[in-house]
């Protein structure tokens, strides 16, 4: 993989445009979450947490799998390197053929698995949310949502296969700011409804057709900048070339969506209770924020460092600094997601039609997501050294493992608390058991051998993390009166951000003292502390 580029007939890119346009990628994606998180906190103000909200939330969930899986650079993994070895071993011309026929074939299959969807939208919604079966009228609602959406499905697929073949060029800012401009159209229908007023269905009803305009403008934005580059021509015919792409490229897709998987299980135990599929959604929504951002950003650079190592004693050490960085930022994100459960809902939603009750049904199931979120980030890091060697067996195992967990300890715990935390909680049993798969499936192939080191780390982090904890829970009791949700909003809102900032400020410190970032940190930093300097794994 690392050496195709080599031989693509372009020159590596210098070191100043490789970090140019890994700026612009990470600031368009950060752009796009922080969008996305003011469209679902106008979506809370808008709908509510009741039966249309539920209705909406659960249609929009085949939208959300979509985008996550193939519309955020999902399909570049399978296309961009097939695609640049058929043009270093056949040419430019042999290479935009291929580009056409997966084009034009993927917009065939998609136009007809739309065309089903519409026809059989109401057993579609029961395969995201079963327990609607037994409330016919949030099905109905849900079932009209659902075909308002499916050509968002199309049209935003269609697009993500075309930025994969921008990027394939070298050509990588409109594809990555593709996402913030759907989000921004959203937020202006949101805004739209909210000033017009209305009942919330009114509103559903508006945000589920944008959403299908959200995609026609992806699609256009994509096709405007590959004119620069030469459209490719559509072609229906299959050739060796397309029995490549699926057959590396499909396994790939499946293992990567696990984790939109194991949600889909979540929504469907949180589906057996009104209310609960809203209340999920919002908290799946905030719980995704820190997973967004150091997921992503753990799964670029360790996939990019291990392309160009391949060895075991490589992928030990990167994996063991990767492993290390991740959790130090994901341990005290899920403590503080765990303590500030219920102001963050109550500061974020809590307003319009979101009320006391949402707010607190929606805590509960955010506190849940949040005992996950180091194990969903170790399970991303662990994933990439199988991916780099496209091998996605192992973790397409460990995605159905979780996906089974995930089911079974729903169901087994459904009644014993409100359903969206039990989903919540389903989930990250999930997370665990897929990190300690892969861990173990890499630890027997020998690519990761845990040591004394790490555990030193992590208990290091478990102790600053602790601490952070102790001061917020502090802060909470002092600040509570500013945080009460009849004050001003902005006073709520700084009171919130003053919290996380204190946190966060004892973590560094108290991190920084127990040496939880000894195996990340600069070692002129760490002489600064007085601290030894430790090699973690040669």
């Amino acid at each position: 993989m690392s050496e195709e580029p080599a031989g693509n007939g372009r020159s590596p890119q210098p070191p100043s445009r490789l970090a140019r346009d890994s700026l612009v990628v990470g600031a368009a994606t950060i752009l796009s979450r922080l969008l996305g998180f003011a469209r679902d906190v106008l979506i809370a103000r808008l709908l509510g947490a009741g039966p249309v909200a539920d209705a909406f939330l659960a249609a929009l969930r085949l939208p959300n799998l979509v985008r996550r899986v193939l519309g955020e650079g999902g399909l570049n993994a399978p296309f961009v390197p097939l695609y640049l070895a058929i043009r270093a071993e056949r040419g430019e011309a042999d290479a935009r053929r291929f580009a056409g026929a997966a084009a034009g074939q993927l917009a065939l299959l998609l136009t007809g698995f739309v065309a089903f969807a519409e026809i059989f939208a109401p057993w579609v919604v029961l395969g995201l949310a079963g327990g609607f079966a037994d409330e016919p009228q949030t099905l109905a609602l849900a079932a009209f949502y659902t075909r308002l959406m499916l050509p968002f499905v199309l049209l935003t697929t269609l697009a993500a296969l075309l930025a994969a073949l921008l990027n394939a060029e070298g050509r990588f800012s409109v594809a990555a700011l593709a996402p913030a401009l759907m989000n921004a159209i959203l937020l202006a229908a949101l805004l739209i409804g909210l000033f017009r007023g209305g009942d919330s269905h009114a509103g559903a009803t508006l945000l589920a057709g944008c959403l299908s305009l959200t995609g026609l403008a992806h699609l256009a934005l994509i096709l405007f900048d590959l004119r620069r580059i030469g459209l490719p021509q559509p072609d229906l015919r299959w050739s060796p070339d397309m029995t490549r792409l699926v057959r590396t490229g499909g396994a790939t897709l499946l293992a990567a969506s696990a984790a939109q998987l194991v949600l889909l299980v979540a929504t469907q135990i949180a589906s057996t209770e009104p209310g609960s599929v809203s209340a999920l959604y919002y908290a799946d929504r905030v719980f995704q924020l820190p997973l967004s951002f150091f997921g992503v950003a753990m799964g670029t650079v360790v996939l990019s460092a291990m392309a160009g190592d391949l060895s075991p004693a490589g992928h030990d050490a990167l994996l063991g600094r990767a492993l290390a960085l991740g959790l130090a930022l994901a341990i005290p994100a899920a403590a503080a997601l765990a303590v500030l459960a219920e102001p963050i809902v109550s500061v974020l939603f809590e307003n319009g039609r979101f009320g006391a009750a949402d707010r607190e049904r929606t805590a509960a199931a955010l506190a849940a997501f949040a005992l996950g979120l180091p194990f969903a980030l170790a399970a991303k890091v662990f994933g990439q050294a199988y991916f780099v060697r496209h091998r996605p067996r192992p973790p397409l195992i460990a995605g159905f493992a979780a996906v089974a967990v995930a089911a079974l300890a729903g169901y087994a715990l459904l009644g014993w608390r409100d359903a969206a935390m039990v989903g919540a909680l389903a989930a990250s049993f999930a997370f665990l058991a897929q990190a300690g798969l892969l861990g173990l499936q890499l630890w027997r192939a020998g690519l990761w051998r845990p040591r004394w080191i790490d555990a030193r780390t992590i208990l290091a982090i478990l102790l600053a993390a602790a601490l952070m904890i102790l001061v917020l829970s502090s802060a909470i009791g002092l600040l509570g009166p500013i945080l009460a949700p009849g004050q001003p909003a902005l006073r709520r809102a700084g009171a919130l951000a003053l919290l996380c900032c204190a946190g966060g400020l004892t973590y560094a410190v108290a991190g920084f003292l127990t040496g939880a970032f000894d195996m990340v940190l600069p070692p002129r930093l760490l002489r600064l502390r007085g601290a030894s300097v430790r090699t973690p794994r040669s």
